[in-house]
């Protein structure tokens, strides 16, 4: 399983999990405590791997591995025709998504003119109280000379 991993890190751009291992070596003297850079594989991956053993026999290690772990393989096996179909669905899940993110947005445009308009309404309430405040003031707070 390392060979293949090797290969599809390699070939199909592809990356697993490491992990730090523990492991203890004993000598004559005292016990050491290492740690191992291990490949940690997933159940999905595993799974993967079982359908390739599947195909070896019919296409190959290398296609084999490629169709379960190159992200291209499968765009780089298909037809002119199929592919631009392939290319057309995503392109149109890609607009879906970014006509939804821009409908949000300028909802949240008018949310905020509206808080905007009420705060500068509010703002000029507040300028004309202390207009009519300064001419009925009693004189308390002047300043003496």
């Amino acid at each position: 399983m390392n060979k293949w991993a090797n290969f599809i890190q390699k070939k199909c751009d592809y990356q697993f999990h490491y992990d730090y291992i523990r492991f203890a070596s004993h000598t004559s003297t005292k016990k050491n405590i290492n740690h191992r850079k291990t490949r940690m594989f997933t159940v999905e991956e595993i799974q993967k791997f079982q359908k390739v053993v599947e195909l070896i026999p019919t296409l190959g290690r290398d296609n084999s591995l490629r169709i379960f772990f190159d992200k291209k393989h499968h765009l780089d096996a298909m037809k002119h025709s199929d592919l631009m179909t392939e290319i057309i669905k995503q392109v149109e899940v890609r607009l879906k998504t970014r006509e939804e993110s821009f409908q949000t947005l300028t909802q949240q445009v008018q949310r905020l003119e509206r808080q905007y308009q009420a705060l500068e309404q509010r703002f000029i309430q507040l300028e004309e109280v202390p207009a009519t405040q300064e001419q009925t003031s009693s004189g308390w707070f002047r300043r003496k000379r």
